[in-house]
């Protein structure tokens, strides 16, 4: 039985002080973690085979679902993107964005980017 402890606040971030990094991969899951500073975007992306799900641990973000549906997530939350469902990620608010991300099954190579960027248009629906 393993008994690794993920640390996030240790992890070494994609761009420096903001993005993803992971924290752990094996064949069946791979835990990682965002950070979104106020007026970050992650692009849009989608994933063949897994599911990746956010754990929102401090402040809100918004994700765009397939380019059509706008959620809001604030810490407590868990949002979960299927496979095959695009997904935007940013931070508009004043306050950072920190979710510790699981994907399963960890499958290497399972990004697919589909850019797109969505309306700032504040009009844009909450859900």
């Amino acid at each position: 039985m393993s008994a690794d402890v993920l640390r996030p606040a240790e992890a070494e971030l994609r761009f420096g002080d903001w993005g993803p990094a992971y924290l752990q991969r094996s064949d069946d899951a791979a835990f990682g973690t965002v950070v979104l500073r106020p007026g970050d975007a992650f692009d849009n992306h989608l994933h063949e085979k897994h599911t990746e799900s956010f754990v929102v641990v401090e402040g809100k973000a918004e994700i765009w679902l397939d380019r059509t549906t706008r959620v809001v997530v604030s810490a407590g939350e868990v949002l979960r993107a299927e496979p095959g469902e695009e997904h935007f990620v940013r931070n508009p608010f004043d306050e950072t964005f920190r979710a510790v991300f699981v994907k399963t099954p960890w499958v290497d190579g399972d990004k697919v980017d589909r850019p797109w960027t969505p309306d700032a248009s504040p009009e844009a629906p909450e859900n």
